[in-house]
């Protein structure tokens, strides 16, 4: 090989060659056609573009590159070109406005270090989409770009012989070092030291995929800021892989990508947005599904996932309503819109998920799109949670907590950790803890109801001795969210288009003739629950209740007392209240002190350290959910 010869793992500036000389210079594996080997030393262009475009096409599918052609607004968890990062490109392409592509190619040709900058990641990937899908296209008009992606992916081989020297995020590793090395040897198969360069990119996003998600499927909470564009990216790698024949996921890897579907389905709400994502796709048009979810669809039929998949066929379902067509007429062995239509719902069926290792859960009642879902993250010192009601997000973003000890700003850094998970055909609940020196304990309680329509959330503080505790939460509310407080009572209301939420302090006094020092406050943006206590433990439960049934009948709560032996317990020893709105009636314990011996409230007598439970109509007491202490 010469010195000038062009090759990946050889540093050469092209930006100055001309046409004939760059061609000269490349260096070709033994594979390569002989037609174009010769059109390139001949320093024929136009020749060279007719063959190499015909090479591309020997190797691709031809039905599945149509297809892919066909169905590019499936590949993207975008709408359009203006919310692409490489709107400029992007634009460009969509508009079919090849003479301004190429003039826009030749000015970057004068950039250095264009590896340096994010915008460059995508413009590549844009241009090397558009080159591999085969334009029909002048040589004289598409050179400039054939040249510029060349120029990168060069300067890419290069780049990533090295470890990256910044930090980057999941979604953009994953592009850099994973689906552009993939893609571009697609392009450039036949060029010398391309085979180490395609192995890179195939192992990255091999590890990427096992690396970045439990063994389930799960993401690590880090990922879900960035879940739509990594995704994305994963499965326009794993279609390419399937277009050449060259499968990217085998053994685990492909059982993981069809677990990571299934667990971003769930975190999907009505619109087709993703909770939890920091930058999700435009709202779905009336007669079009949305981004992520055409994405997901597509990642779905690639992946193989059939109608045991409920995931899969409530992607369908959404598809199938948008398209139109009665809800009727959806012919599924295995979807419902809800899970009392089914006559067997088993633990697969759940759409909940917990991962100790990723740090989040997703507590979700059902698969439709008009779920319940609450994201609950904990991978910091503090909690995030986003709810979607009836599908409609509501909160979103940091689940606030201040506490002080006598009067002393209570601080950690810690990482909270679930010390408790369960979901089964009623609920889902999660509860978090936090231990900090010196004996204070910290709780928060997540339980979402499957088959009514509340939510309880709850905050602890116990072990801190004979001190005053003053402890603050906050619901940071969605943008749009109106928030009301009562004037009679102490309960505050949430309102949207197609969703009303009540919201009950149960350990504040209904009515607001009766002071307090605590508070229940609804302000722009957010719910502020103040609560204090005079000494030793504290807790703090709210309750969610956005059922239409009940949103104009009347509310009670109290406080209630808790006996042990018959010896009445003082509030920090153990704490019980009580909610009835119309037929809906629930009963929140909590112990504080933890004990051996059986305790009684209302009817419930139990040695569990937490029980949430209703009334029947008979009166009995039905736990939903029984913690151990």
């Amino acid at each position: 090989m010469s010195d000038d010869a062009v090759a990946f793992g050889r540093e050469v500036k092209l930006a100055s060659e001309v046409e004939g000389v760059l061609l000269a210079n490349l260096s070709w594996l033994g594979s390569a056609p002989d037609d174009l080997r010769q059109f390139a030393q001949a320093g024929r262009f136009d020749k060279f573009w007719r063959a190499w475009s015909k090479r591309i096409a020997a190797r691709a599918d031809r039905r599945l590159m149509r297809k892919r052609a066909a169905t590019r607004g499936g590949l993207w968890p975008w709408n359009s070109s203006r919310e692409h990062p490489a709107k400029t490109v992007w634009s460009l392409i969509e508009n079919e406005n090849w003479s301004r592509l190429s003039h826009w190619a030749k000015q970057q040709l004068a950039v250095d270090d264009a590896w340096q900058t994010e915008s460059t990641e995508l413009e590549v990937l844009a241009l090397a989409e558009w080159l591999w899908s085969g334009p029909r296209v002048a040589a004289a008009t598409v050179w400039p770009v054939w040249q510029l992606v060349l120029t990168r992916a060069l300067e890419l081989a290069a780049y990533l012989a090295q470890p990256l020297t910044c930090d980057v995020t999941p979604d953009r590793r994953l592009l850099v070092t994973g689906e552009l090395p993939w893609l571009l040897c697609q392009l450039f198969a036949d060029i010398e030291g391309v085979t180490e360069f395609k192995q890179l990119g195939q192992q990255s996003l091999r590890n990427e995929l096992i690396e970045l998600t439990d063994g389930d499927g799960t993401p690590a909470a880090s990922l879900l800021p960035v879940l739509p564009r990594w995704l994305a990216s994963l499965v326009r790698s794993v279609e390419v892989g399937a277009i050449v024949g060259e499968p990217l996921l085998e053994g685990e890897a492909r059982f993981r990508f069809e677990d990571v579907l299934s667990k971003a389905v769930a975190l999907l709400d009505r619109d087709g947005r993703m909770l939890g994502a920091d930058t999700v796709a435009t709202k779905a048009s009336t007669d079009d599904v949305g981004p992520l979810v055409a994405m997901l669809l597509h990642a779905a039929e690639l992946a193989g996932l059939d109608e045991m998949s409920l995931a899969a066929e409530s992607l369908r379902f959404r598809q199938h309503v948008v398209s139109g067509r009665s809800k009727q007429t959806f012919r599924s062995e295995t979807f419902s819109e809800s899970p009392e239509e089914r006559l067997i719902v088993t633990d697969t069926d759940i759409p909940a998920t917990q991962s100790d290792w990723a740090s989040w859960a997703c507590l979700r009642n059902w698969w439709h799109a008009t779920a319940n879902t609450a994201l609950v993250r904990h991978d910091g010192p503090v909690v995030n949670l986003h709810l979607s009601l009836l599908g409609v997000p509501v909160v979103d973003g940091e689940w606030g907590l201040r506490v002080r000890l006598d009067g002393q700003p209570l601080q950690w850094t810690a990482s909270w950790t679930c010390n408790c998970w369960s979901s089964d055909t009623d609920m889902d609940y999660i509860e978090l803890q936090l231990d900090l020196p010196g004996g204070p304990m910290l709780c928060r309680q997540v339980m979402l109801s499957r088959k009514d329509q509340f939510l309880v959330l709850a905050d602890s503080v116990s072990k801190v001795g004979r001190r005053r505790i003053d402890l603050e939460s906050t619901l940071p509310l969605r943008r749009g969210v109106r928030a009301k407080s009562d004037n009679a009572t102490r309960e505050a209301r949430l309102t949207l288009p197609d969703v009303k939420v009540r919201c009950f302090p149960l350990a504040l006094p209904a009515d607001r003739l009766h002071s307090t020092v605590g508070a229940f406050d609804a302000a722009i943006g957010e719910l502020r629950l103040a609560q204090v206590s005079s000494s030793e433990s504290l807790y703090a439960p709210i309750v969610l209740d956005w059922s239409p049934e009940r949103a104009s009948l009347d509310a009670e709560w109290r406080t209630l007392t808790v006996t042990e032996e018959s010896r009445k317990l003082a509030p920090w020893e153990a704490v019980g209240h009580r909610l009835r709105l119309g037929p809906l009636h629930l009963v929140v314990y909590r112990s504080l002190h933890v004990t051996e011996e059986f305790r009684s409230v209302l009817g419930l007598y139990t040695d569990k350290e937490s029980v949430i439970a209703r009334f029947d109509d008979r009166g009995y007491v039905l736990p939903i959910v029984s913690v151990d202490a």
